[in-house]
């Protein structure tokens, strides 16, 4: 018998859901009811029953529920204790660069003041934001696909023992420069892409998972880099040129002397922040990701809105 055990327990007697409890403990289904049957067998009792209001305690589970609460309480208080102000709590989270994320975490460190932390964002490409997930690296990664590949990845997801959580969905756009013979033409068809070269960010091996929708032939070349700097510098500096990306703001845009126009048929990429099943979210970690589920609500209407107010084909400027 272990604490999270115990907190499972306590969990799902107070929501009457064990779908609930595993949304709010932050840990799949299958892995709280797995940890329900193997407290059960080794207390050899059964712990809950489907009523009319839901999971119900069963008269076994009375003294366990009596017993966790005052040791998970007891629990705390000893933490406390022993737990000074100087103790430093520590976060590390992965994924791509997009804006919404960059407000979550100021989101997030703001409700912090006051707090000792120790916070990394490393931005990172699909297959690196998965791997350092997985090994226990980062406690949340923030990884991109296109939904065309969404089986695909979820069932990636699951032999890799990651739970799961959408954040959210765009459709991207192309980024050039000005002077690209393409640029201005409103919105572009997929066969007139293929005589540029085109520039590839992030997983060199996943790019035709995790790029967009694949075209009816290669494009004339391919420039994979690593970075978003060396991506915008190449799209000014290789004449004929173009990437695929989120929306940018305009602001970005000029910044970097580039544009972004629509393209027809161009399927949907998704976002989405994953963690290990096996040992769910630290409270901090929780907290965090409620910092990301809230910004990226708010870009996916800003998204929506945008879309609906747009008055000429090329007229992109939502922000990632």
């Amino acid at each position: 018998m272990n604490l999270q055990q115990l907190r499972c327990v306590l969990e799902i007697a107070r929501v009457g859901s064990m779908t609930k409890a595993a949304q709010n403990l932050y840990i799949s289904q299958p892995n709280l009811s797995r940890t329900i049957k193997e407290l059960e067998k080794e207390l050899g009792v059964s712990l809950f029953r489907r009523g009319a209001q839901g999971m119900e305690p069963t008269v076994e589970a009375a003294q366990l529920l009596r017993y966790a609460e005052t040791i998970l309480r007891q629990v705390g208080e000893l933490e406390s204790i022993y737990r000074t102000h100087e103790q430093t709590m520590r976060l590390a989270l992965a994924g791509p660069h997009s804006g919404y994320i960059t407000r979550a975490l100021a989101a997030f460190l703001a409700k912090q003041q006051g707090r000792p932390l120790n916070v990394s964002y490393q931005e990172s490409a699909t297959a690196q934001a998965l791997d350092a997930v997985s090994r226990g690296q980062v406690q949340i990664a923030v990884v991109r696909y296109q939904l065309l590949y969404d089986d695909y990845f979820k069932e990636l997801f699951a032999k890799a023992g990651l739970a799961s959580r959408t954040l959210l969905r765009f459709t991207p756009c192309v980024l050039m420069a000005p002077g690209h013979p393409l640029a201005g033409q409103g919105t572009l068809q997929y066969d007139q892409l293929q005589q540029y070269p085109q520039i590839l960010r992030g997983d060199a091996q996943l790019a035709e998972q995790t790029e967009f929708a694949a075209p009816p032939q290669e494009p004339a070349g391919r420039i994979h880099v690593q970075d978003r700097a060396s991506m915008y510098e190449l799209l000014r500096g290789v004449p004929g040129s173009y990437a695929w990306s989120n929306p940018l703001p305009e602001a970005e845009c000029r910044r970097h002397g580039l544009v972004q126009q629509r393209c027809a048929g161009v399927a949907m990429n998704r976002d989405v922040a994953l963690w290990q099943a096996k040992y769910g979210l630290s409270p901090l970690a929780r907290d965090c990701l409620v910092a990301l589920q809230e910004a990226a609500s708010r870009q996916g209407m800003l998204l929506r809105a945008m879309q609906k107010a747009q008055e000429g084909p090329t007229a992109l400027s939502a922000e990632q």
